[in-house]
């Protein structure tokens, strides 16, 4: 850690409240962001395609995942890099690569079951989002930002399950404003049980291989071959 961050986390609040205040800071602002995003569909047209919709809520988590998620893990005498795991790329291909290959293969045989296409029909800037956007900014942030200060104030296996429940969390305003909440809180395949059972195991890949790209790996695999 420099000098300069580490004289700061220990004259102000420890790490890990940091941390977690983040967590509650993103969850609120998460809210904000998706009734903002209510208010522009109503007044602005250009807010009402998927390109500008991708857009927006891309814009959205640069300015309060990514950006603060940066700042947490410079606060934590850490590099991007790092944190990543970039260079272990055994690991990744191992961990994330094979994880990844086994909730896929689990993915398409549900879906061959159900009688579901196996693939979306076509390309879409939503499918964009969700196979690579989100699996980058939200790994980067709870695995790469939470769940190391975590780590070190309560062990790995609380501190996962702290980050798990965080994850499915800010799953929750989206589901509220578009009108699935319910339908998810109950649902037991698909829904929050499955969302924070994936967080845990995303968890379980960075932290195993050491690489939070091998847990990124996972779950882009994973919204890969579910969506």
């Amino acid at each position: 850690m420099n000098q300069d961050s580490k004289s700061f986390t220990q004259c102000v609040l420890p790490l890990w409240v940091f941390t977690l205040l983040f967590a509650g800071l993103l969850h609120v602002a998460w809210v904000g962001a998706w009734l903002l995003e209510q208010h522009l569909e109503l007044r602005a047209m250009w807010l009402t395609t998927s390109g500008s919709r991708s857009a927006y809520w891309l814009a959205m988590k640069l300015l309060l995942w990514v950006l603060p998620a940066l700042l947490l893990i410079r606060l934590s005498g850490k590099s991007v890099g790092e944190v990543m795991g970039f260079h272990r790329a055994r690991a990744i291909a191992v961990w994330g690569g094979g994880v990844g290959l086994v909730l896929g293969i689990t993915a398409l045989a549900a879906k061959t079951l159900g009688s579901q296409p196996l693939f979306p029909p076509s390309l879409s800037w939503s499918l964009f989002s969700g196979v690579l956007v989100a699996p980058i900014v939200e790994e980067l942030t709870f695995r790469g930002a939470l769940l190391g200060p975590l780590c070190g104030r309560f062990g790995f296996w609380t501190a996962n399950t702290i980050t798990g429940l965080l994850f499915l969390g800010i799953h929750l305003p989206g589901w509220h404003f578009q009108g699935r909440l319910a339908e998810n809180l109950t649902n037991p395949v698909g829904g929050a049980l499955s969302v924070f059972l994936l967080g845990l195991l995303f968890g379980y890949v960075a932290h195993k291989s050491r690489s939070v790209a091998a847990g990124t790996l996972t779950h882009i695999l994973n919204n890969l071959f579910s969506a």
